[in-house]
């Protein structure tokens, strides 16, 4: 039986540096935001442009996308953290507001 959401590896498309790259930029902007740091954007962004405009704009969509994730979430549900994270939370191990 083939399940669609779990194509074989033949099928799916290999992972580029810039996709790795903008992955990697996109998880310390949602680690900053999630600790209350200040998420250095700029930065984030300027990294992106050593990868080239369509590494810039796709971090800018997966922000832009986080950001609105986060706006219309549940904000009634507890955020959960890590464990070990040393903050209160949840507990949950991995890290994700469950909806």
């Amino acid at each position: 039986m083939s399940d669609r959401h779990h194509p074989d590896s033949s099928e799916r498309a290999e992972l580029t540096g810039q996709d790795l790259a903008v992955a990697a930029l996109a998880g310390r902007y949602i680690e900053r935001r999630e600790h209350d740091e200040t998420p250095c954007v700029h930065d984030l962004l300027a990294a992106a442009a050593e990868f080239g405009d369509t590494a810039v704009d796709a971090l800018r969509t997966v922000l832009a996308c986080y950001e609105a994730m986060r706006a219309h979430g549940d904000r009634d549900a507890p955020v959960r953290r890590p464990s070990g994270s040393g903050r209160a939370g949840g507990g949950e191990e991995d890290g994700f507001r469950r909806a």
